[in-house]
């Protein structure tokens, strides 16, 4: 069949996490047309599109990202805009950073910056920002980046423009040109790390980001080039940072409705994966992705031209009524009998951060992180402190990218 088309325009709409999902319900199909800048756009979403769509032989990724994506959220020549053997060989260097072991370090490194940093807190804070800064911290260390001979001022700066950088690539065009401006300054800084790992190599430490970059080498054999190399540095610390989102999203499943919270405090160790992955499923991250068709693919019954610019909506996948039942209620077990899977073995039912096979197609190397990042923080939510809280702002606006509770979620703790 052929794709219906809608007349709208993608760029003259305000943006929001079901945008795409209301243009493919103006066409009345699972897949549809419509236009962005100037060119036509075809969307798709679910499972069986997902699985066509990080097929390497139906979509590549070199020319698919809009430049104010480039721009902010990934930089130039980094690993998300490549494809192929050149694809493969750069994502390796990450997948070999995210091993169990390593995994570990990271783990004990959050668990442990996370304690002291709540263990400080009294009365009303912010948990987006006292997590904003824990996470920089824990992932410098974990990359070996030592902070030592920063001031804390710059350290808080840093860990900001991260945010900004991810904030800066949708919102408005004043945050665009701030998240342009912050990852210049992020990149200066990643530069100047590489450049001295290079002069100054440590033994045994291939397998620690800053080394694993300053020492990474193309399919010819030569040193990636410094632009590059901080490039993909960031690309291990930026979405680490992203991270804060999840914390702010948690924060409101905990602490906005306490049935949540209430059911997995009784049954904690059975649950808590599950309400994370749940978490992730439910609610909005990382809106789309886009790909270019090397062929005519058919999803859904519908042909896609070859040569044509195609978003998979990731929102709209995990809220698929086709493959998950009631996707708009938050099932806190949901999971329960095998959380795991959906982030070491299944590749297309949910897909907050990419799907398909690590190593090989475009899923999200930090996806293990994530998880690691949400076992620590509920733990410390649920477990280890108690909090009360604040009147405030929980409403979530679907408008805003990346999203996140108004209020940053407010918790008050006693005096130790």
């Amino acid at each position: 069949m052929e794709v219906p088309e809608v007349k709208v325009k993608l760029h003259e709409l305000e943006p929001s996490y079901t945008l795409l999902t209301d243009i493919r319900e103006k066409a009345g199909a699972p897949v549809a047309e419509a236009e962005a800048f100037t060119k036509k756009l075809y969307v798709i979403y679910g499972a069986d599109a997902a699985r066509k769509f990080y097929n390497p032989e139906n979509f590549k990724r070199e020319g698919a990202m809009p430049d104010l994506v480039i721009k902010t959220l990934f930089g130039e020549a980094g690993v998300q805009t490549l494809d192929g053997d050149e694809h493969h060989h750069r994502k390796n260097i990450f997948m070999d950073l995210m091993t169990p072991d390593r995994m570990d370090e990271y783990h004990k490194i959050l668990d442990k910056k996370m304690t002291a940093a709540l263990d400080a807190e009294q009365g009303t804070f912010e948990l987006f920002s006292l997590t904003r800064r824990v996470l920089f911290e824990a992932v410098t260390e974990w990359a070996g980046i030592n902070l030592d001979n920063l001031s804390d001022k710059e350290i808080d700066d840093l860990s900001k423009y991260q945010i900004s950088m991810i904030s800066g690539t949708f919102t408005s065009p004043v945050d665009h040109i701030k998240g342009v401006e912050d990852r210049k300054k992020s990149e200066k800084w990643a530069r100047e790390l590489i450049e001295s790992a290079r002069e100054h190599p440590v033994p045994g430490k291939e397998n620690v980001a800053l080394y694993a970059f300053a020492s990474a080498k193309d399919l010819n054999g030569e040193l990636l080039p410094l632009d590059t190399a901080a490039v993909e540095l960031l690309n291990i610390i930026r979405p680490t940072l992203a991270l804060t989102v999840w914390a702010a999203l948690m924060g409101h499943a905990l602490f906005s409705r306490t049935d949540i919270y209430d059911q997995l405090k009784a049954n904690f160790d059975e649950l808590q994966d599950s309400f994370i992955q749940e978490m992730r499923r439910y609610y909005p991250f990382f809106p789309a992705v886009p790909a270019i068709s090397l062929q005519e693919v058919e999803i859904d019954g519908y042909r896609i031209p070859e040569g044509s610019w195609v978003a998979l909506d990731l929102y709209g996948t995990n809220h698929d009524a086709r493959t998950i039942d009631q996707p708009e209620e938050f099932r806190i077990d949901r999971y329960q009998e095998d959380p795991e899977r959906i982030s070491y073995e299944e590749e297309y039912e949910m897909i907050a951060q990419g799907g398909g096979e690590f190593r090989s197609m475009h899923r999200c190397a930090g996806e293990w992180i994530t998880l690691h990042t949400l076992r620590v923080l509920s733990d410390h939510l649920v477990n280890k402190y108690e909090f009360s809280v604040p009147e405030q702002d929980f409403e979530i606006p679907m408008n805003r990218f990346p999203t996140y509770p108004k209020s940053k979620v407010l918790l008050y703790k006693e005096e130790n």
